[in-house]
């Protein structure tokens, strides 16, 4: 097979495979702590609702946002609409959740306005909790 025929091979096989980042599970925590399983339903919960708004407005995700999340997060309510008073996105995990929502396929404008939102801080206060405790 030609060099050519080859990369055009590889290159479809690469575009047809899903390259959703997974949902990371934090590794400073036991994996059977409850906080840990907490705080992925949470950031599900963001996926979630990102997807519904998305639908809403007739657009579509450049990805799965909720693959690999458990389907208990659907339930759980998270508002994602911009607060008019927020923090910057800092380094470290807010940066890390803003970049995931972005890779998980979340367009770049929607996950502005959710990095201002409440279920965004919440989930960022929620992990420094977990880990102050831990």
């Amino acid at each position: 097979m030609s060099l050519f025929k080859t990369s055009a091979l590889a290159l479809c096989l690469l575009a047809a495979c899903d390259q959703t980042p997974p949902i990371v599970v934090e590794d400073n925590l036991p994996a059977d702590d409850p906080r840990q399983q907490a705080l992925v339903i949470s950031e599900c919960a963001i996926y979630y609702a990102a997807v519904a708004k998305l639908e809403q407005t007739g657009q579509a995700a450049n990805g799965n946002p909720t693959k690999d999340c458990p389907i208990e997060a659907r339930a759980k309510a998270a508002d994602i609409n911009p607060m008019v008073s927020v923090p910057p996105v800092t380094p470290g995990y807010p940066e890390t959740l803003y970049e995931r929502m972005i890779a998980r396929g979340i367009p770049t404008a929607m996950a502005d306005d959710i990095s201002k939102s409440k279920a965004f801080w919440d989930l960022v206060a929620q992990r420094d909790s977990a880990y102050a405790s831990f």
